[in-house]
């Protein structure tokens, strides 16, 4: 792979990792703050997904540092350049579960994103790790999208 090659990947998963982030921290948000007569099933279920966000931000630094990049986790550019919004500590509980969706389709546009320039480059290693995430994100949402009656 060349050099402008690693940096086109590198840049992809660099967004996705900034957008994890953001999207991680909201999980934790949600999980610490869900009120209402689904808190049982919602604060368990989003500590899950930020156990798995956590484990997919690890994956995505890794895969940054495999082809000998910088993951680019300060705040300061967590903050300048996330897609996925970053929400107040009091929604309710619907608002939360619609907020996790876009989340995820944002990251869902990110990943193809990456898979193509990956694609494009030949990159197999990042290939074999991201393609399977587009898949469960999109099981993710459909669940999520059910509890909303959507």
């Amino acid at each position: 792979m060349e050099t402008s090659t690693q940096n086109q990947v590198v840049e992809k998963l660099n967004q996705l990792l900034i957008n994890y982030q953001v999207h991680y921290q909201n999980l934790r948000l949600f999980h610490w703050n869900v009120k209402g007569p689904f808190f049982f099933v919602l604060h368990e279920k989003f500590e899950e997904l930020y156990n798995e966000a956590s484990d997919k931000i690890d994956e995505i630094a890794e895969r940054v540092l495999a082809l000998d990049g910088v993951p680019k986790g300060s705040l300061k550019n967590i903050l300048t350049n996330a897609n996925v919004e970053s929400h107040e500590e009091v929604l309710d509980a619907n608002a939360m579960v619609e907020a996790i969706v876009s989340a995820n389709s944002i990251i869902v546009g990110n990943l193809s994103e990456l898979l193509g320039a990956a694609e494009v480059e030949g990159d197999e290693g990042t290939l074999d790790v991201f393609t399977g995430y587009i898949q469960e994100i999109q099981k993710q949402n459909w669940m999520l999208k059910s509890f909303l009656n959507k």
